[in-house]
């Protein structure tokens, strides 16, 4: 208090007693002000200030003290809080009824400074009849308190609490707008508030953590007082039990042994402990996160573990790490909160909400700031604490469990803290506090104190000033019963810890390692000394204050949420969006190869292969990288919102629209930039098609790993280990023939490359540049036909005839007859398939050959029937050959359209593809492989063979794939087989396959969504 204020107040004070004369009562009353607050030095100069005020103001004839407390009160009010006006007040009040009356005048400058002062006059009445009645009838109110021992009859309106022994009694005031609490005994005993002494009749502030203690009565809490008012006036009920709750980890080590707590709600509960003790083990069973493997936490006598869906939206939660979005302002993060929490609310009753909790938080001046990172700041480390807190705040659960929320905060910072999450308490909620080395004033915040030991012991359950008595006393310290400094009245906590860990000292005056009473020994004590309280459990359901909007909104919210996320990140929006063109640039800028002696080329640039092999890798890497921090980034607030059990499938959907929204806009900038540089026309749709779907992929396989590990750092040391199977086994770097025998498979492509999504983005580009181009596309059924035509005549129909001539010559029979079979076999197979496919009806000799009794066909049948094939298959090349060079013919009537027909080819047709695809280079182009024969070259022109309905695997870079009896164009099949595998990476993401598996790799318990 400055000097300036203390004369104010002292002035005040003297205009108040000069009115009916000053008597000696009112003397000693600013007297006894003049004690509280100043050193007993400055008292005499202080008195003697007042004296010369009073005797100077009853001098003056029209003295206008109206006139004065105005000018007074305004330097006061610039200066004291609401509650220290409250605190003036009394002290008016004391002076004024100092002599046993109130005059009509001092009554009348009673209400005018109550009025300067903005206190009403009920409240004023309130404190009137406090001050001057020593009768406890008179003091029958509702905000009054009457603590006796119980022998005399109570106020019927009062509140009532019983202290055995007690002579007298205390009463304690209630000032219910602010909730202000003063105190004052009338009787003879000897009592003490705060350690200091408490005069009868003489009244003081009975702030949060005070007790009165007295060596013939048990002692009275400032939680007990509270209780009792509020549970009047409280809507809904709370009651907190944990019985015997022990919890054991995976490596069978345990974490808590029989720990109890039994509470009513409005309880403001410290949990306090060594490093290693559980306090944070605690925390998370009994919020429910970790359920015990021994005993029950019940909340109104619901199992938060068995039955968590009844008390949905009750338990809130606030993490020691920050749980903002730091690219959302401090607005945003409270009010995309509020929408996710109150659907029934309207935008604009969301924002008036938000409004009236930043400032309860004093964060109304940081309200449009940036949260930042820790690393950057934009709002401090306070006002990160409390707006993490405020977004807890902003709903009211009725059980919060708050976890170290002072630590690496100023001192300042913290008491605001703890003031924010106090005030909750005091509305009738109930508030867990892991807290590690509370400052005196937050220490004596704490209405209940648990304290654990190593192992997870329980070693102290109450008060928590009475904590340093009890450890005293277990010790036998000198000074055992007291608990706070008599003169300071404040409370060391850490003597507590200095206490339990003392350690041995040897017979060489040295201390050891040892300490002196084990955990156990102080469990012992704990189970001998202090007895556990019941609370008996409310009938009634726990209020929700949630009303979650359903999936659809959800999803809106997320996404909306997540959104601005990533738009106020410009550093991360250019990147994402600079990338895709930059890298289609770059890439197509370096391979588009041509001979300095002609002009650029399409068809002659030989690079178009690695092109596209690269746009695949391109696209993997960024659908990767965009999404692979996604949901890491994402724990803390999902932690936080998996108390208000909102919907998994919803968040995840909000994720994949924006990416694939993302993948969308990159992959057609990719495709735009790069079309036009290499001059690639007519595929956009396509190459963008096929692009698209392999990043949407990766943005799936990204969430999956950002799902599954907790560190950036190993998310990207993974996306290389990710990256380069799809590189080597997209067929296009290692030719699928000839890979490892283990893998390898020349009838079609191997199962490990059937898993790449590279491996069908690759031959779905590759296959639709060839075939749909609009220039090859004219004539891609003759050369079908044609190179159909030409394998069958050229390189099948040989391998049977020499299977015919092997039959035909061997002469023992049935010592080849292995070998015989297997030539039996293979010509049954291909002839009976060559059948299927042509059609009986074409060929002439069909009915001179009975497939199925090969063996017993002649020779010269059979050489008959392959003659028939030959010459059917001859004369499809010619008329195929035909068909062709009449339409380029029609193309090419004059000498200006040969040279459209010339730039056409140039323009969309690409010799490397074309030779890829055809695979001419092969040396094998037919390979007999278990009495079948496979086509090797010309896949382009291929036509697979299932063996079932459901076989959809063939060679690589056929034209068309089966599925079910039906063809469907390679580009469409892969596509859909690329989202087919992204449908699958969904379900593994949504169950949260690979964090499940990663944790048991690990071993290591990690925090699971809280059950229902």
């Amino acid at each position: 208090m400055s000097e300036q204020l203390l004369k104010a107040i002292i002035h005040l004070l003297a205009i108040v007693a000069k009115e009916d004369d000053v008597t000696d009562d009112e003397r000693l009353s600013i007297l006894q002000f003049l004690e509280e607050n100043i050193s007993r030095q400055d008292q005499d100069k202080y008195m003697n200030f007042f004296d010369s005020l009073t005797a100077e103001m009853l001098q003056k004839e029209n003295f206008d003290d109206k006139a004065e407390i105005i000018s007074l009160t305004e330097s006061i009010n610039k200066e004291l809080t609401q509650s220290q006006k409250i605190v003036v007040m009394i002290d008016l009040l004391e002076v004024i009824v100092a002599d046993g009356e109130i005059s009509e005048r001092e009554k009348e400058l009673v209400y005018f400074i109550g009025d300067r002062f903005n206190i009403k006059e009920q409240a004023i009445d309130l404190m009137k009849t406090f001050v001057m009645y020593t009768d406890r009838t008179r003091l029958d109110n509702t905000n009054i308190l009457i603590a006796d021992d119980g022998m005399e009859i109570s106020p019927a309106k009062s509140h009532h609490i019983t202290l055995d022994g007690l002579p007298g009694f205390i009463a304690i005031l209630r000032i219910p707008v602010i909730e202000n609490y003063f105190i004052k005994y009338v009787g003879r005993a000897s009592l003490h508030l705060n350690g200091i002494h408490l005069k009868s009749n003489r009244i003081q502030a009975f702030s949060s953590g005070s007790s009165v203690r007295s060596s013939i009565s048990k002692s009275l809490y400032y939680s007990d007082v509270v209780s009792k008012f509020r549970n009047e006036t409280a809507s809904t009920k709370i009651s907190f039990q944990a019985d015997n709750v022990s919890f054991k980890f995976r490596n069978g080590k345990l974490g808590l042994q029989n720990i109890n707590i039994a509470e009513d709600g409005g309880k403001l509960i410290g949990l306090m402990g060594g490093s290693g003790a559980g306090k944070s083990t605690l925390l998370n069973v009994l919020n429910s996160t970790e359920k015990p493997s021994e005993g029950s936490v019940l909340i109104n006598g619901i199992d938060v573990h068995k039955d968590g869906k009844k008390i949905e939206g009750v338990i809130g939660y606030v993490p020691q790490d920050d749980l903002l979005i730091e690219e959302l302002s401090v607005y945003q993060n409270l009010f995309y909160a509020g929408k996710l929490c109150f659907t029934d609310k309207t935008d604009e009753q969301i924002d008036e909400l938000v409004i009236k909790t930043l400032q309860s938080l004093g964060l109304i001046e940081t309200r449009d700031l940036k949260v930042g990172s820790p690393l950057q700041k934009t709002i401090s480390g306070g006002q990160r604490k409390r707006l993490n807190i405020g977004l807890e705040l902003l709903r009211e659960p009725s059980v919060l469990f708050v976890d170290e929320p002072t630590s690496g905060l100023s001192s300042r910072d913290s008491e605001n803290i703890m003031d924010l999450l106090k005030e909750l308490s005091l509305k009738g909620k109930m508030v867990f506090v892991v807290i590690h080395q509370p400052s005196s004033e937050i220490f004596k915040m704490f209405d209940k104190l648990v304290i654990l030991d190593v192992g997870g012991y329980q070693i102290y359950y109450g008060n928590p000033v009475d904590a340093v008595i009890y450890f005293k006393n277990i010790v036998n310290l000198v000074d055992a019963e007291r608990g706070e400094c008599v003169e300071c009245g404040n409370v060391n906590p850490e003597q507590i810890f200095n206490i339990i860990e003392t350690k041995v000292v040897n017979e060489y005056g040295h201390v050891t390692d040892k300490r002196k009473f084990q955990p156990l020994d102080w469990y012992g004590f704990f189970k001998k000394h202090i007895t556990l309280p019941r609370v008996k459990p409310e009938p009634s359901l726990p209020e929700k204050t949630l009303s979650i909007p359903n999936r659809l909104k959800q999803i809106r919210i997320f996404a909306t949420r997540d959104l601005l996320s990533k738009f106020s990140n410009q550093q991360y929006l250019a990147i994402n969006l600079l990338e895709a063109p930059l890298l289609a640039a770059l890439l197509a800028y370096i391979v588009r190869y041509y001979d300095p002696a002609k002009s650029y080329s399409f068809y002659e640039n030989l690079n178009i292969v690695a092109f596209f092999f690269m746009s695949v890798i391109v696209a993997l890497f960024m659908g990767l990288t965009v999404s692979a921090e996604e949901i890491i980034k994402d724990s803390k607030i999902l932690k936080r919102e998996a108390f208000l059990h909102l919907s998994r499938m919803s968040y995840l959907v909000s994720k994949l629209l924006i990416l694939f929204s993302f993948s969308a806009i990159q992959t057609l900038f990719y495709v735009l930039i790069g079309d036009w540089i290499l001059e690639i026309d007519s595929m956009t749709w396509s190459y963008w098609l096929v692009l698209f779907s392999v990043s949407c992929f990766a943005n799936v396989l990204g969430l999956n790993i950002s799902s599954a590990f907790n560190s950036a750092i190993t998310i990207y040391i993974i996306i290389p280990i990710l990256l380069i199977p799809q590189l080597i086994l997209s067929g296009v770097v290692v030719n699928f023939d000839k890979l490892n025998p283990t893998f390898a498979n020349n009838t079609k492509v191997p199962v490990i490359g059937e898993i790449m999504a590279s491996r069908w983005a690759f031959e779905a580009l590759a296959v639709t540049q060839y075939k749909d181009n609009p220039f090859t596309s004219q004539f891609y059924q003759f050369d079908r036909d044609m190179a159909q035509s030409e394998y069958k005549t050229v390189y099948w129909a040989p391998k049977l005839e020499a299977a015919l001539e092997y039959c035909h010559n061997v002469t023992d029979k049935e010592k080849y007859a292995a070998s015989l079979e297997e030539r039996f076999a293979l010509l049954r197979n291909e002839l009976g398939k060559e059948l299927d496919m042509v059609g009986y009806d074409k060929l002439p000799s069909y009915e001179k050959l009975n497939i199925k009794d090969f063996d017993e066909v002649t020779f010269e049948e059979s050489m008959d029937f392959m003659k028939a094939m030959r010459k059917f298959y001859n004369n499809r090349y010619n008329k195929a050959f035909k068909e062709k060079d009449e339409t380029v013919q029609s193309l090419t009537k004059t000498d200006e359209e040969r040279q459209e027909y010339i730039a056409l080819k140039n323009e969309y047709e690409n010799e490397s593809i074309g030779q890829m695809v055809k695979n001419t280079a092969v040396q094998e182009r037919i390979i007999e492989k278990r009495g079948h024969l496979i086509q090797k070259i010309y896949p382009i022109y291929s036509r697979p063979q299932p063996l079932h309905p459901f076989d959809f695997r063939a060679g690589f870079f056929v034209p068309e794939k089966h599925f079910l009896g039906t063809y469907y164009p390679t580009l469409y099949f892969n596509a859909a087989i690329i989202w087919a595998m992204s449908i699958i990476l969904i379900i593994t993401l949504y169950f949260d396959i690979p964090k499940k598996v990663m944790k048991g790799f690990s071993g290591v318990p990690s925090m699971r969504k809280p059950r229902k």
